[in-house]
């Protein structure tokens, strides 16, 4: 409790809680107690997936649209069949930036096509 009244008053970062969280021991009470919350929001979210029909269909249908959008940037993709060659992180970065923008590019232009059409 300590721990989250002082993330919240400010008087120490998150970062620098969970920083020594990880570097201390494992035994640590306030390690386990996190620990312990954590386990308890997973089972409550979990439940709360496994009871509620519309909700299980809601995610279904959200990563069916993810999973969708990411075949068809592969499929846009181009060039060394989408394998990222470069060891550079910003370069990395700058490849993958550069297909979601020509996915979405040409999602754009399929979408004033549709328009045009009706």
């Amino acid at each position: 409790m300590r721990v989250a009244v002082s993330v919240r008053e400010g008087t120490i970062s998150s970062s620098m809680s969970l920083k020594r969280l990880r570097s201390g021991s494992r035994k640590k009470a306030t390690y386990a107690a996190f620990r312990e919350v954590g386990r308890v929001i997973r089972t409550v979210h979990l439940l709360r997936y496994l009871s509620d029909a519309p909700l299980r269909r809601r995610v279904t249908a959200a990563t069916n649209k993810v999973e969708s959008f990411n075949r068809f940037s592969q499929w846009v993709g181009f060039g060394n069949r989408g394998v990222i060659a470069d060891n550079d992180p910003i370069e990395q970065e700058k490849a993958m930036k550069f297909n979601a923008l020509l996915t979405n590019a040409v999602f754009s232009e399929l979408g004033g096509w549709a328009s045009q059409s009706l």
